[in-house]
């Protein structure tokens, strides 16, 4: 039986997937700009957050005994490299795309209402 030539795998641009995975982590906390309310040093202090917020759920597991600077280190590097393996498998087929997109988007909206259930402690 004779092979047959495979199609190209199509692979969606990085000039889409990473704005797209970006905006699918970090709408959901929104919240923090979007919410009425004060804008005390509380709230700057969880703006200032805002890019390691994916992490939280890893601190507040994990890493609640350490002080807040190791902590927030931690929760950085956790949220990089969640956003950067999301980046790349999202990159790999345009079907796997859409799917991490979406889940992500999911796990980001849980993630968030955690953090908010947090920030309003």
């Amino acid at each position: 039986m004779p092979d047959r030539p495979q199609k190209p795998v199509r692979r969606p641009s990085l000039k889409v997937v990473v704005p797209v995975i970006l905006f699918c982590t970090y709408y959901p906390y929104s919240w923090l700009i979007l919410s009425k309310g004060s804008w005390s040093s509380y709230r700057w202090t969880w703006i200032k957050m805002w890019p390691a917020l994916p992490g939280i759920l890893p601190r507040a597991t994990w890493f609640h005994d350490l002080s807040d600077g190791p902590a927030l280190a931690c929760m950085y590097l956790i949220s990089i490299l969640f956003v950067a393996m999301m980046i790349y498998l999202a990159s790999l087929r345009n079907w796997m795309f859409m799917m991490v997109a979406v889940l992500l988007f999911v796990i980001s909206a849980i993630n968030s209402m955690i953090a908010y259930s947090l920030y309003s402690v």
